[in-house]
């Protein structure tokens, strides 16, 4: 099992910040397990801690936003870094605003985002699948995003 998560860590992710819920009532968090998986329609499959706060509020609202992140936006991937505990609003001091097809905070001044709604769910070990369409996307700036080698952000779960 050790040399599995040698080989896992050298899989390349970007990183992002998924948010989900309404408004700064709602949550966000760092990701890197996310892939497309259809180009028609478009969808995109993000991996999410069971056990986190997040996974309930994405299954209660069936909706999220894989925000983009500049390549120098470490500091603020790391704000978002780990679950909220009970109580803990991590977007309450953020400046969000609502996404246009499904009403789910996307980060202001982000160079892009993908708002979907959720057509799956699959259980996959301690994590939860969720299988989003993409519903309305922008593309702010056609710069170099974040990734897990340029800002050693490596998830292991």
């Amino acid at each position: 099992m050790e040399e599995a998560r040698k080989v896992l860590k050298k899989l390349e992710y970007g990183v992002y910040l998924v948010s989900s819920g309404k408004g700064h009532t709602g949550n966000a968090f760092t990701a890197s397990w996310v892939s497309q998986v259809s180009s028609e329609p478009p969808m995109v499959a993000i991996a999410v801690k069971s056990s986190h706060k997040s996974t309930a509020i994405i299954k209660e609202h069936g909706a999220f936003v894989v925000n983009l992140l500049k390549e120098e936006w470490t500091d603020v991937a790391k704000t978002y870094y780990g679950p909220a505990e009970s109580g803990y609003d991590k977007l309450k001091h953020s400046f969000i605003q609502d996404s246009p097809a499904t009403g789910t905070p996307i980060f202001e001044g982000v160079p892009g985002y993908l708002d979907c709604a959720v057509v799956n769910t699959i259980e996959a070990g301690n994590h939860t699948i969720f299988i989003g369409e993409v519903k309305a996307s922008k593309l702010n700036d056609d710069i170099p995003i974040l990734t897990t080698s340029n800002s050693k952000l490596h998830y292991e779960g």
